[in-house]
């Protein structure tokens, strides 16, 4: 299909004129932005002032086989240094099979069907000196159709916001769930493909959401076993909830939709909000059998859209999707026998980014012995996107002692750019104390002691599970925090152009419930769009997300 450059020009400056429409109206908040702590992230509100550069699409490439277990997609067409280039696999027939891309090319997603149709978007961001072509394997010969796109003025850091995807079958409707964005002026990327066993390649296979530009249609040729696939794209204006981008065709067959957001260079990798929803949404129930007990999630920092949930006596670590909670990793930490494992975050290492386990509990039948016995676990992240989707993972154990007695404790925190690392105790009257571990961190197996941080005063009532602290995180750009307990989730937040510390003197927020009998895990998304929580009873578990709006 030809591109329209007259209608993609429009487009952008109606996105561009709508948000400043918008913010000269009073219609988006401006709320204020507080200083960033010297070393550490941009901080923006959800309506930026920033001027963020312009995306565009540069060209795409697409390629099919048939009963193949490689398939060889060319460079797109002027694409050149830093461009994102956004690849997409689709098979025929074979869902059990393992997509490989070329080095350098990062998973964000598959969807699949039960039998016919599954679908997975890469992305990568091009180097001084790419090949002519990438060929990307599979380890089930299958028909197969994809396509890479390329864009320029993307963010080559954290070029990816936010994305999602499902499978939509026997049905015309290409549905994709709704997202939200944390970046102005980005770019929704849409995907669909569908099951054909036409002679030909129809007229007008698919068609997009409203709003998108096509950047290809074509189709695999097969009499049973086809595809007819699609790509599109469209500006986005104001950051926040989108609407959820669904196409169609004309025919009801099985097909799968996929919709990325792209963040435009200078925009900054977290933003701040104080309003959140006021209900709550089930992201998906966690399916690995090797989690019987969550009570902890981390947001990954290495892979997008991978939340980490962990077993609070077991060695299990489980990476699942922040849109579905579908298994993406099963891990175990080898070398390792836990005591009471209550609490998990991420954050910077010597390694780049890891996990960190608190072994901090004493209410679990495997309490220290001593019960001055505690220690914080560090682990290298495993590189999900690279296909490191199992295995051991390797601990450094950092044992520590309170400056004063031994307590309970089931909250730890990870400062996001200095890596500090906090513990927050659990009182039955809600008079929790903040510790945290020296400055520079000893050399891992040297006992540490605590420094005492600040008293921390939650909310009593006459049930205790109100005031037991039994899990934190600290936002990504670093200027406050959760803490939750069985009940009720707050937050603390440091004054405009406050220290990360001055946070644990503010008067806690209640924020949205989501109904957990034993509410043991909260987390931010990794760009503080939203928060997710998870309780450790009943089973089945279930991954829940509140929304900053």
């Amino acid at each position: 299909m030809i591109l329209k450059d007259f209608k993609q020009s429009a487009s952008r400056f109606l996105s561009s004129a709508s948000l400043f429409a918008l913010i000269g109206c009073g219609q988006l908040d401006a709320e204020p932005t507080p200083a960033p702590e010297a070393g550490g992230p941009s901080v923006e509100s959800n309506a930026t002032s920033q001027a963020l550069s312009t995306i565009s699409y540069r060209s795409s490439s697409t390629a099919t086989g048939k009963a193949i277990t490689s398939l060889s997609i060319t460079k797109p067409a002027g694409s050149v240094q830093g461009d994102v280039l956004l690849a997409r696999i689709t098979n025929r027939n074979n869902v059990a099979a393992v997509a490989t891309p070329p080095a350098g090319w990062t998973l964000l997603r598959s969807d699949q069907s039960a039998s016919q149709l599954k679908s997975w978007v890469f992305y990568k961001v091009a180097g001084s000196a790419e090949p002519a072509s990438y060929a990307f394997g599979i380890d089930l010969a299958s028909n197969i159709a994809g396509s890479i796109s390329a864009f320029s003025g993307v963010d080559t850091t954290n070029p990816i916001d936010t994305q999602s995807g499902q499978k939509n079958g026997l049905t015309s409707a290409f549905n994709t769930p709704a997202i939200t964005t944390t970046s102005a002026n980005g770019v929704a990327v849409w995907f669909g493909s569908q099951i054909w066993a036409g002679s030909a390649c129809p007229a007008s296979p698919i068609v997009p959401p409203t709003g998108f530009t096509e950047a290809f249609e074509t189709c695999l040729l097969s009499t049973s076993t086809g595809v007819i696939f699609n790509a599109a794209y469209m500006d986005l204006g104001a950051a926040g909830a989108q609407p959820a981008f669904n196409g169609s065709s004309p025919y009801a067959e099985t097909n799968t939709a996929q919709v990325v957001a792209l963040r435009p260079a200078n925009a900054p990798t977290c933003t701040v909000g104080d309003t959140y929803s006021s209900t709550y949404t089930t992201v998906g129930t966690v399916a690995s059998t090797a989690i019987v007990e969550p009570s902890g999630l981390a947001a990954s920092r290495l892979t997008p859209g991978v939340i980490y949930v962990h077993n609070e006596d077991t060695t299990a670590v489980v990476a699942i999707s922040t849109t579905n909670a579908s298994t993406l990793g099963t891990f175990n930490v080898a070398g390792v026998t836990p005591a009471d494992w209550e609490d998990v975050a991420t954050g910077p290492c010597p390694a780049g980014k890891c996990i960190f386990m608190g072994d901090i509990g004493r209410n679990s039948a495997n309490f220290p012995t001593p019960p001055s016995t505690f220690a914080v676990y560090r682990i290298p992240e495993p590189n999900i996107g690279a296909g490191q989707t199992s295995g051991s993972l390797t601990a450094e154990k950092f044992p520590f002692q309170y400056p004063d007695s031994p307590k309970d404790a089931e909250t730890i925190m990870v400062h996001p750019t200095t890596g500090d690392i906090y513990v927050i105790t659990k009182s039955s009257t809600g008079a929790s104390k903040v510790y945290k571990f020296p400055t520079p961190l000893p050399a891992p197996d040297t006992l540490s002691t605590l420094v005492f941080v600040s008293n921390l005063q939650l909310p009593t009532t006459t049930d205790p599970n109100f005031s037991y602290a039994t899990s934190g995180a600290i936002h990504p750009c670093a200027n406050r925090f959760l803490l939750r307990t069985y009940r009720v989730v707050y937050e603390f937040r440091a004054p405009t152009g406050g220290a990360f510390e001055t946070a644990f003197a503010a008067t806690p927020v209640t924020l949205t419930d989501t109904v957990e009998g034993q509410g043991e895990a909260i987390e931010y998304e990794a760009n503080g769009a939203s928060y997710f929580t998870m309780s450790e009873s009943p089973s089945p578990f279930r991954l829940k997300r509140v929304t900053r709006q």
